[in-house]
């Protein structure tokens, strides 16, 4: 079903079979179809462009610990991980953190977490982190553990922390919930939440402003060329709190 406007929750059992299908199909040689759904020149091209506006606001540095919030199969992690004292990446997708351990990334961990679940008493390394990612994420979480997981990644944070949040918003000015919606790209029943950046700021945003964080780039990802769909655009916020 195809909801516009209107909240409507996703059930997570349909979203965990879907990524763990997805996983099962890719391979270790490309893991990228696991999670990038367009062709795979396209894909190339946005993953390239992504890198490479984003690694300089990330600064990775040597003594950073990394927390990499529905990590997939660990394509940040292999961005990162040579560069930083500690990376770990957490997904709920047992297929996908296969063929995320498969990749053998130095100074990198995984485990197995749902982002609802993200509280100091279930990371088996603990914090504090000084960076968190959390890319394509929010469009599978309800309203509420939207809002649960930023109060976490606060309780996670060291004095000085960013956060970087990539997301496919909804750019018509309504959010468009898809609920095990028949897609014939996907070639199967697909569930997301497409929010708007207003709606974004006040479930996410929120409790980061209140600890002290600001929102210290919001933008645009791609350029026109590289954006092929017209309800939604990836955009990229990178929220900052300086010690």
């Amino acid at each position: 079903m195809r909801y516009t406007g209107t909240p409507h929750d996703i059930s997570y059992a349909a979203t965990l079979d879907f990524f763990e299908s997805r996983g099962r199909q890719a391979s270790a040689e490309a893991p990228q179809t696991a999670t990038m759904y367009q062709d795979h020149g396209l894909a190339a091209r946005r993953d390239a462009c992504e890198r490479d506006t984003v690694l300089p606001l990330l600064a990775p540095r040597p003594e950073d610990r990394v927390l990499d919030i529905g990590c997939g199969y660990g394509r940040w992690g292999e961005v990162l991980a040579e560069r930083v004292g500690a990376y770990v990446g957490v997904d709920f997708s047992a297929e996908l953190l296969r063929l995320a351990q498969a990749r053998r990334l130095p100074r990198a961990s995984f485990q197995r977490l749902a982002a609802q679940d993200i509280a100091p008493g279930t990371l088996e390394q603990p914090g504090p982190y000084d960076l968190f990612i959390c890319s394509g994420l929010l469009i599978y979480l309800n309203d509420a553990d939207v809002t649960k997981l930023a109060r976490a990644i606060v309780t996670l944070a060291a004095p000085a922390a960013r956060v970087y949040l990539r997301e496919p918003m909804a750019v018509t000015g309504s959010r468009l919930t898809l609920d095990r919606f028949p897609s014939a790209e996907l070639q199967r029943d697909y569930s997301a939440i497409y929010r708007t950046p207003e709606q974004c700021h006040a479930l996410f945003g929120a409790p980061l402003r209140e600890a002290g964080f600001a929102c210290a780039v919001e933008r645009s990802l791609y350029p026109p060329e590289l954006c092929n769909r017209q309800e939604t655009e990836q955009q990229i916020q990178f929220w900052e709190r300086r010690a």
